[in-house]
């Protein structure tokens, strides 16, 4: 993790869904190994409820992610983080109750804040006071920090395209 005060990102799956949009594996594969190697370095995290967001191929990303968890570089979530997941949730709301949805940003948040990580999202924050909190919301109320354009992290990742 970032102990050593090196700058280590932790990325949305919705990062990753765009990703493999805008950097087609089947046309980019420099960028995915690059990816991998910054994975394998810890440049960037990769947790286990994230990987479980990812259901479809979206040109071969399932199965990118299924070969990093083979290769035992998934981080997986404990109890201490979701167990802090639902503290977040309970002060800021992000799970919308009837569909359950959005139960992996709290997680998300809660280990980005327990290991000092960057989260990496495209999210945009909520747009009106009643609307569920998002990640950007909740990371700037608990001082996590957050990007949201890739320039950063392809640079971090030693990717110049």
């Amino acid at each position: 993790m970032s102990t050593s005060g090196e700058i280590v990102y932790l990325l949305d799956a919705n990062v990753l869904f765009d990703l493999s949009l805008w950097l087609l594996m089947s046309l980019n594969k420099s960028f995915w190994l690059k990816l991998e190697e910054a994975l394998q370095n810890g440049k960037w995290v990769l947790l286990d409820v994230i990987v479980d967001e990812i259901k479809h191929d979206n040109d071969g990303l399932k199965k990118w992610c299924d070969e990093q968890k083979k290769k035992g570089l998934i981080n997986v979530i404990d109890d201490t983080h979701r167990n802090r997941g639902v503290e977040i949730n309970n002060r800021y709301q992000m799970i919308d109750e009837s569909t359950l949805r959005s139960t992996v940003d709290t997680y998300l948040v809660a280990y980005a804040e327990a290991h000092k990580l960057i989260v990496f999202s495209r999210e945009s924050p909520r747009r009106k006071i009643e609307e569920l909190y998002k990640i950007p919301d909740v990371c700037k109320v608990l001082n996590v920090r957050m990007i949201r354009r890739p320039r950063e992290f392809f640079e971090a990742i030693g990717y110049k395209g």
